[in-house]
């Protein structure tokens, strides 16, 4: 199958006559069925129902033509991105970022834009989520990556992450070997937590839960970072509600436990200018994009493999 091919087949699925879209095409009529009969016969199905006027797509052919326009896609923006970086235009991307998203969600995203752009100039600022909307307002950063809420007409968001809460508990406090807990059961417990000028809508949702869940604080803690907070709780000083992401912060003093509260997932948004749609900003969410749909790709590949081949016995 050549790229041609496809071109051919979605100007015809858009035009549903032949004789139109050879003229899109600028080719003669005959070599353009001649191309979709042998696109066809290679893939073994029947793309257009030829009976109907105007020819209509079969369900294999509309399968097809959702592929082919990703397909192409994708080849435009590759064709516009090698001549950006032939030109000396590769450019440069600054980004925002939480401390707690920089953990576990930065890094494969990061890894894989690099792997599509390795030209590109990429900085990223750890910053609160207030200081990230400042930030793409004066144009200090070209794109973030935020904790709601969002609320500002001037910018595009799209939610690119969630994960559970998990609470981080001294590893001296009585329940610090249990399982799993709930949030009752640590009433009376210092909650350490994000002062209100850092992350306003985090520290929000935080206490809406404690509420929700029973849990009164004996007292409250407050931190202006991530590594802050864990300080306190591995100081014996109360305990934390964190995406469970934080766990990659080693503190020996610091267990995480699973939290058997019923409790909303920490969201993460990408933000970015409406009227600005940078060419490496599309880049860096079609990173995210892929790294979303790695794990389902990879599933998907080892159920359709054979009995014993690409599957890891359990250990």
């Amino acid at each position: 199958m050549e790229l041609r091919h496809l071109r051919y087949f979605v100007a015809l699925a858009e035009q549903r006559h032949f004789g139109r879209a050879a003229e899109s095409l600028n080719i003669a009529q005959p070599p353009l069925s001649q191309q979709i009969r042998a696109l066809e016969e290679e893939l073994q199905v029947t793309l257009f129902d030829r009976s109907r006027r105007p020819i209509d797509l079969t369900p294999a052919g509309r399968t097809l033509l959702r592929e082919a326009r990703q397909v192409l896609s994708q080849v435009d923006r590759a064709r516009s991105m090698t001549r950006r970086a032939a030109s000396g235009q590769a450019g440069r991307l600054i980004v925002g970022i939480t401390g707690s998203a920089a953990l576990e969600f930065a890094p494969p995203v990061l890894a894989a834009f690099s792997e599509r752009l390795p030209d590109v100039n990429l900085s990223l600022r750890e910053m609160s989520s207030p200081a990230q909307l400042i930030g793409l307002e004066k144009g200090e950063i070209h794109i973030g990556f935020v904790r709601p809420p969002v609320i500002d007409e001037h910018l595009s968001i799209r939610l690119v992450h969630q994960e559970p809460f998990v609470v981080a508990l001294p590893a001296s406090h009585p329940l610090a070997q249990e399982a799993a807990l709930q949030l009752a059961a640590l009433n009376g417990t210092p909650l350490v937590i994000f002062d209100t000028e850092e992350a306003p809508g985090f520290r929000e949702l935080i206490m809406h839960l404690c509420q929700s869940g029973g849990y009164s604080p004996g007292k409250i803690q407050e931190a202006h970072q991530m590594t802050t907070m864990l300080c306190l709780v591995a100081s014996g000083l109360g305990m934390a509600l964190v995406p469970r992401s934080a766990r990659r912060l080693a503190y020996e003093d610091v267990v995480f436990k699973p939290l058997l509260d019923d409790s909303p997932l920490v969201e993460l948004y990408a933000v970015w200018p409406r009227d600005k749609a940078e060419p490496l900003i599309e880049e860096l969410l079609a990173a995210v994009d892929d790294v979303r749909l790695a794990p389902l790709i990879e599933g998907r590949a080892e159920d359709e493999a054979p009995h014993g081949a690409g599957r890891r016995e359990p250990v």
